[in-house]
């Protein structure tokens, strides 16, 4: 009997290892498949914004969980290994697209009006990030940027003076720079029939005094709308960042034309705030799966925060990330062109009239209203 009870107590540190593993891996996979569950749950979506970015992260970990259990053995290197594999993946899919974007189509206009167009428009964005420290590598790589138009966010008063040395290659300009709590800018080798920086107006939501972001907006060679924005970070305050997001979509929904939507939005193709946008407006990402953050101090990109959106009267000829250039954001760009038959993008004319009539009062103020002969004015251009 004691020499059985002996076999026994020698047996039972050979187990606990693999009991211990299988434990992990069910712990791991548990704690993957709730986050992704919050990710998609209605009343939380606020909160589940913050997790959204990092979707295909915990898909990555949850797969590698199922292989441990699977294997029953070395569960702690293989979870590592699954870890270290989806950061791969991320880079890999940030990279894929980098550094090729194409040169400007400068021979003639975007056939915008037309039915069928081989023209392209070479839309870039990116945040500049308001820390960096080496303007003139940014400002270098703008003056030789290949694209028409340029969306920068996070550009300050500290960078607003690179702007008179960029008139050269970008001679049509509008920015908000002056102001910190705005800070953007739109740059052109495209003449703008109208363009102009104003706010989105109160969200009906939060009330007249929330935070609303500022937006910067052209009208390019025609009837095509190029807007920029900056939405406040989830993660600092989840429920901000959806009443902006909610506020932008309300706004978008009252422009009428083709439309491309650029800049920091701080969301992801898998984030409920970004799925209500697309729902809303119509509009639809240039490319899904393009991390662009973070930059620094590696071009390591993990999560796509930076977004280009087009309306369903567009189509995309290409897309992809530009280089480091010191910013904490990769920039993100597209080849934009006209659909051959285009489609009305949002509701019927009677409910988008209704919809016009409804917004008119928090994006149409008097300041907004001002000069319209002038080149930088207001919303007013944005409707026809």
């Amino acid at each position: 009997m004691r020499r059985g009870e002996g076999s026994s107590s020698i047996a039972r540190p050979t187990a606990d290892p693999v009991c211990r593993g299988r434990r992990l891996a069910l712990l791991v996979l548990a704690g993957a498949n709730l986050a992704l569950l919050l990710t998609v749950a209605g009343s939380l979506s606020a909160l589940a914004d913050v997790l959204a970015p990092f979707s295909g992260h915990l898909v990555g970990v949850g797969l590698s969980a199922i292989v441990a259990l699977i294997a029953r053995r070395r569960v702690p290197l293989i979870l590592a290994a699954g870890g270290v594999l989806s950061l791969a993946v991320h880079v890999w899919l940030g990279l894929a697209g980098c550094c090729r974007a194409p040169g400007p189509t400068l021979q003639s206009p975007l056939a915008i009006e037309a039915q069928a167009s081989t023209e392209h428009l070479t839309v870039l964005a990116l945040n500049t990030w308001h820390r960096l420290g080496d303007a003139r590598r940014l400002e270098r790589y703008l003056e030789a940027a290949p694209a028409d138009v340029i969306l920068l966010s996070e550009f300050g008063p500290n960078k607003r003076p690179m702007l008179a040395r960029l008139k050269e290659a970008y001679p049509f300009q509008v920015d908000c720079a002056e102001r910190w709590s705005c800070a953007l800018a739109l740059l052109s080798r495209r003449s703008l029939t109208a363009s102009g920086v104003g706010p989105l107006g109160a969200d009906r939501e939060a009330g007249a005094c929330d935070p609303m972001p500022d937006f910067v907006w052209a009208k390019v060679e025609g009837s095509l709308t190029i807007i920029g924005a900056h939405v406040h970070r989830p993660s600092r305050d989840p429920w901000l960042h959806r009443r902006q997001m909610s506020a932008l979509a309300r706004f978008l929904r009252t422009i009428d034309g083709p439309l491309v939507l650029a800049g920091a939005l701080n969301t992801s193709p898998w984030s409920n705030a970004f799925r209500h946008l697309r729902a809303a407006t119509g509009l639809v990402p240039t490319r899904t799966l393009m991390p662009s953050w973070p930059a620094w101090p590696l071009a390591l990109p993990q999560v796509a925060l930076d977004l280009m959106l087009v309306s369903s009267d567009l189509t995309v000829a290409a897309a992809g990330t530009g280089p480091a250039v010191g910013s904490d954001h990769l920039p993100v760009w597209a080849q934009i062109d006209r659909r051959p038959t285009a489609r009305e993008r949002g509701p019927s004319p009677s409910r988008k009239l209704a919809s016009r009539l409804a917004a008119a009062g928090p994006h149409l103020s008097g300041e907004l209203l001002g000069d319209f002969g002038g080149e930088q004015v207001g919303a007013g251009h944005l409707r026809r």
